[in-house]
This record gives C-alpha cells, structure tokens and sequence, in this order.
C-alpha cells in the first residue's frame, strides 16, 4: 500500500504560528478555523518504541467540546519486510486516561525504515479540553513501529497502555499532531475503516452491498465499485461502553461508581460525584456489576 508522505503543517496555507515549545497553528478550513497542536520545533532528536508498552501524548483543546479530526504521528516500522497481518492502536483519552475511543489501524499502514509522517485515519470526536492520544503496538525486539521524540523545555508524553496513569517522559515529547476544529470534520458516527487500492484510507459506514458488477454503498461517500476496494473492516473504532457497579471495600464501605480500570494491584473507579479514584485491590472485598 502506497503511504503518503505529506505533513499536514506544511500542506496548509498557514493563517497563525505561535512559536514555543508549544505550536497552535490555525488554518482557514471553508467556514470554520482547523487549529493544529503540537510540541518542540517539530525536528526529531530521537525514537523509542516499548516492547510490551505504548506511548500517550497530552494536548489542551482551548475549551470543552472541540472536534478532534485528525491525528498524524512521524515514525517508521522495524522489523520483517513484510508488516505482520495484525492491527496497532489509537486511543483517545480524557485528563484522567479514560478511554474514549479505540482506533485499530492495520500495520500495513506503516513502511520500514526512514522516519515519516503518516495520518492515523479517526472518525472526528468530541473532546475534553484536556485530551490524550495514545499509540500501542504490541512490539518486542523484531516487530514495532519507532515514535520519533522532540526536545521540550516541559514534557506532555508518558509511556503508557490503557488502563494505567503512564510513566512520564523526561525533556521530549511524542511526535504526534492533533487537529481541533469547532465542527466535526466528516461522520462522528463512522465505524468502519475503508482502505481504497489506491492507498486512501477513512472511515465512513457501511450501509449495503450488491448489483453486477459489484458495488458498495457507504454513508457518507456513496457508492464505490469492488474494484476500487482493498479491504472494509467493520467495526474498526469503538467506544467503550461504562461498566457501572458497586465496589464494596474490606472495611464495609460501598461506593456507586463507573469502573475505569482493575487488575491485580489496583481498581481505579469514577465515584458518582465525577471524581476519579484508585483503591489498592487488597482493600477491595467485590465489584458487584450492573
């Protein structure tokens, strides 16, 4: 699959460029402003890929209820030549790491070798003003996709898997852009991933198939020949459902909440006053859920 190699920031007729550590660009998109966030100067000074982890990266919005409409990371696949048949993921997530969307993107997305800068298709969603992306890749030592790093004054990047608070970085930043605007940039409803012959790929939603010769009809796109399709996959974002419950704690407390995250150490929960909360597992006598 061809990848294109076009960086968004230089794509654009730039209207406004604060320098800093922190770039807001905004950019005239018919009626409504695109404005792109990043950090650092936007050269790579290093790359880090975990075995067994992932990367989260930070970004302020300006204010509550933005669209968030495009995501661009710069890094390159290692490994085999051929990229393994399996997917990586994109997630979106509040101020306290909560899952808001999961994105599965397959590894054919990304070529091996020299750094570049790759779109991660998303259907646009709306977010906090303190939102996240995060990127895992079920990496190890022959397998993974390298996240190149900048140098910051202040770092906003942890290494981080879902579920977890993450581990802050120290002096750079993840090489990753993300685009708000004030009106969603395609279907917010859009589930599934179309992959076009030619190497585009969106997502759009799926509405029925036939005719001779075969076509397909797509929601927002309309109608595309079979001929012109690599692949539809169904069902490629999600948005997690709240597991609502009752943690009932040793010494006999019972707090309503939604479960956020649990595992062997800890159970981290959101108590009915919005406020988020971790509790030692060894302090937790049961999770009733409804």
């Amino acid at each position: 699959m061809e990848v294109p190699r076009c960086n968004r920031i230089t794509s654009y007729g730039l209207a406004t460029l604060l320098v800093g550590a922190f770039l807001a660009i905004t950019v005239p998109v018919g009626t409504v402003s695109a404005q792109v966030l990043q950090y650092g100067d936007g050269t790579p000074d290093g790359k880090k890929s975990f075995g067994g982890g992932g990367h989260l990266i930070m970004f302020d919005a300006g204010r509550e209820g933005r669209w968030l409409n495009r995501v661009e990371m710069f890094g390159s696949r290692y490994g085999t030549a051929t990229p393994p048949d399996e997917d990586f993921h994109v997630y979106i997530v509040d101020s306290e790491r909560t899952v808001l969307r999961q994105v599965a993107l397959p590894y054919s997305f990304w070529e091996r070798g020299e750094e570049y800068w790759r779109e991660l298709p998303i259907p646009p969603i709306q977010v906090p003003k303190q939102f996240g992306i995060g990127l895992t890749f079920n990496a190890h030592q022959t397998k993974g996709v390298y996240v190149s790093t900048d140098t910051v004054a202040e770092s906003h990047s942890y290494s981080w898997v879902p579920g977890r608070e993450g581990r802050a970085m120290e002096d750079v930043d993840w090489m990753v852009h993300a685009t708000v605007g004030d009106t969603p940039d395609g279907d917010p409803e859009a589930t599934d991933l179309v992959l076009l012959k030619t190497g585009e790929a969106f997502f759009d939603r799926l509405v029925g198939a036939g005719g001779d010769p075969l076509t397909v009809s797509m929601a927002g796109l309309g109608t595309l020949a079979k001929h012109e399709i690599a692949s539809i996959r169904l069902g490629a974002a999600t948005s997690p459902t709240a597991t609502t419950a009752t943690l009932v704690l040793l010494n006999g407390m019972k707090i309503e909440c939604e479960i956020l995250s649990a595992d062997e150490r800890s159970v981290r929960i959101r108590d009915g006053g919005g406020a988020v909360r971790e509790f030692p597992r060894a302090d937790v006598a049961r999770i009733d859920i409804k």
